[in-house]
């Protein structure tokens, strides 16, 4: 199969600020006169579907509709969508027809019934009976049901006009009628259902991923782990300088930019297989598509939606629906996307995982780490039942771990150190100490004799490194100040300094810092 461009008609004048938000939507045209002849005699027809739509035969049946086939009777769709061309009236304009949609023909023009369609004039419809007619160039949705209420018309650039019962109403970009009432009230777009999608066959796993990724779900949302299967209704986000790729169990697969946020929207069997649905509702991301089982693969992708149909390209797509091509077609076969531009990408994913991790000081106040793998790994550290992702320090492959809170225990902990890259796994396991409690001092006393100071006293460390530690003591003289180390035996050690006597009047002070960084202090008279 080879991937076709959406059959939308060349670029609309819209109106700001949505021209950028629908140029890529309406620019990849196809010409309605490239349809194959014997539909030429049907005003409405399919262009291109993805996902499931089924068209209404005589006797009420419905039947699985492909590419560039005749709407003779009705259409509707499951949770894919269908591009449609209208010819009917002497208008040459499209239709996109939303998931969960469908559609009767009236007089030869699409008579909308239930769900949601994106209109791009010159185009007649019918709305629920109610004439829609889009001037050249003017782009409209439409809306029956749902969150919308009883049913609307928004104008998103160009002008239109609405037969309401005995009322024409002329509605301009930015406006919306209500069907019911006939109402017309400013309009804002706050739903792009028609954003970028990306269709695939089999299942969608998340295959990789580097910094802060999620999965989120209603009001809730966890670490995304390597081989987690994307189910229907969930978000997969990623963070600042964080990304995450995504496969199709059927070939091809997409890298989700930092800071983007892609939806399931949902899974049906249509006559490919199993295939399903994201949507990329903010953000951008990178689609790698796959091959075909011989001949050359075309770098196509249509304006709305991705498919994973076309090997050896690579697309970057924006939720404001803007498409980039990079690379060129190229032949299918081998698991690798081909082409000049999509090899770096397949070097980089068969590279060996590589883990290494710092010998962390013993013993700490708080749980850090540092370690070095591939820059796109997902390195992460398990303590207990509790996981902590290591953040990456300007892609080079470097990852810190920084405190966390709440804080782990004190005491002895085995953490387990796990990087994850595109199905390799690598582990490292060391043993780390927390210790927040501070050492003690007692018998302190300060006595002259002749030019000395003799400074003496006990320490004590009880914390769980405290046992055969060291502690560092610190003497302040005034402007002077003398450090020694003290050596514990059973968590206990005394000290004897003798140092140079100060002025009269000149207060001694004491402190104590055991290898966490615990510190304690005291002044003598």
């Amino acid at each position: 199969m080879r991937a076709t461009a959406a059959p939308w008609l060349p670029a609309a004048r819209t109106a700001p600020p949505l021209r950028l938000a629908l140029a890529a939507l309406l620019t990849t045209g196809l010409p309605i006169g490239g349809a194959p002849a014997q539909a030429q005699a049907v005003p409405l027809t399919v262009q291109q579907v993805l996902g499931r739509a089924e068209v209404l035969l005589e006797g009420g049946a419905w039947r699985a509709v492909s590419d560039r086939s005749p709407v003779r009777l009705g259409l509707r769709t499951g949770a894919g969508r269908a591009w449609l061309a209208s010819t009917a009236g002497g208008r040459s304009g499209t239709l996109l027809v939303g998931p969960t949609s469908r559609l009767r023909v009236f007089q030869g023009e699409a008579d909308l019934q239930g769900g949601q369609f994106l209109l791009g004039g010159p185009v007649g419809v019918h709305v629920l009976g109610n004439h829609l007619v889009l001037e050249r160039g003017a782009q409209a949705r439409v809306d029956l049901g749902g969150a919308s209420g009883p049913g609307r018309v928004a104008v998103l650039g160009g002008n239109a006009r609405l037969a309401l019962g005995a009322r024409v109403i002329r509605l301009a970009a930015g406006q919306q009628a209500a069907l019911k009432t006939g109402q017309v009230t400013p309009f804002t777009e706050t739903d792009p259902w028609y954003a970028a999608q990306f269709t695939g066959l089999g299942k969608a796993t998340v295959q990789a991923t580097r910094g802060p990724v999620y999965v989120a779900s209603g009001g809730t949302r966890q670490i995304a782990g390597v081989g987690e299967v994307l189910q229907a209704g969930e978000r997969l986000l990623t963070g600042s300088g964080a990304w995450a790729e995504v496969g199709f169990t059927g070939g091809g697969y997409l890298r989700l930019q930092a800071q983007s946020e892609l939806g399931v929207r949902g899974s049906e069997r249509t006559a490919r297989g199993q295939e399903v649905t994201l949507q990329l509702t903010r953000g951008s991301a990178w689609n790698v598509v796959s091959g075909t089982s011989g001949g050359t693969a075309q770098a196509a992708a249509s304006a709305s939606i991705l498919s994973t149909a076309a090997r050896g390209s690579v697309f970057q797509v924006e939720a404001g629906r803007l498409v980039r091509v990079f690379g060129s077609g190229a032949q299918a076969g081998g698991p690798a996307a081909l082409g000049h531009l999509n090899q770096p990408l397949d070097a980089e994913r068969t590279q060996p995982l590589t883990l290494q991790v710092d010998p962390a000081p013993h013993p700490l106040r708080d749980l850090t780490l540092s370690a070095t793998s591939l820059p796109g790994a997902r390195v992460t550290a398990q303590v207990g039942t509790r996981t902590f992702p290591l953040t990456p320090v300007g892609g080079t492959g470097h990852f810190q771990l920084l405190p966390s809170a709440p804080p782990l225990s004190e005491g002895t902990h085995t953490v387990v150190v796990r990087a994850e890259w595109r199905g390799q796994v690598r582990t490292r396991t060391l043993r780390v100490t927390l210790d927040r409690t501070p050492p003690t001092l007692s018998d302190l006393r300060a006595e002259n004799e002749g030019s000395l100071l003799l400074v003496s006293g006990t320490v004590r460390d009880a914390g769980p490194a405290g046992g055969r530690g060291r502690l560092s003591l610190t003497v302040q003289l005034g402007g002077e100040s003398f450090t020694r180390t003290v050596t514990l035996t059973g968590g206990e050690g005394t000290f004897r300094l003798p140092l140079p006597a100060p002025a009269p009047g000149t207060p001694t002070r004491l402190s104590v810092r055991d290898e966490a960084g615990n510190e304690a202090h005291a002044v003598l008279p």
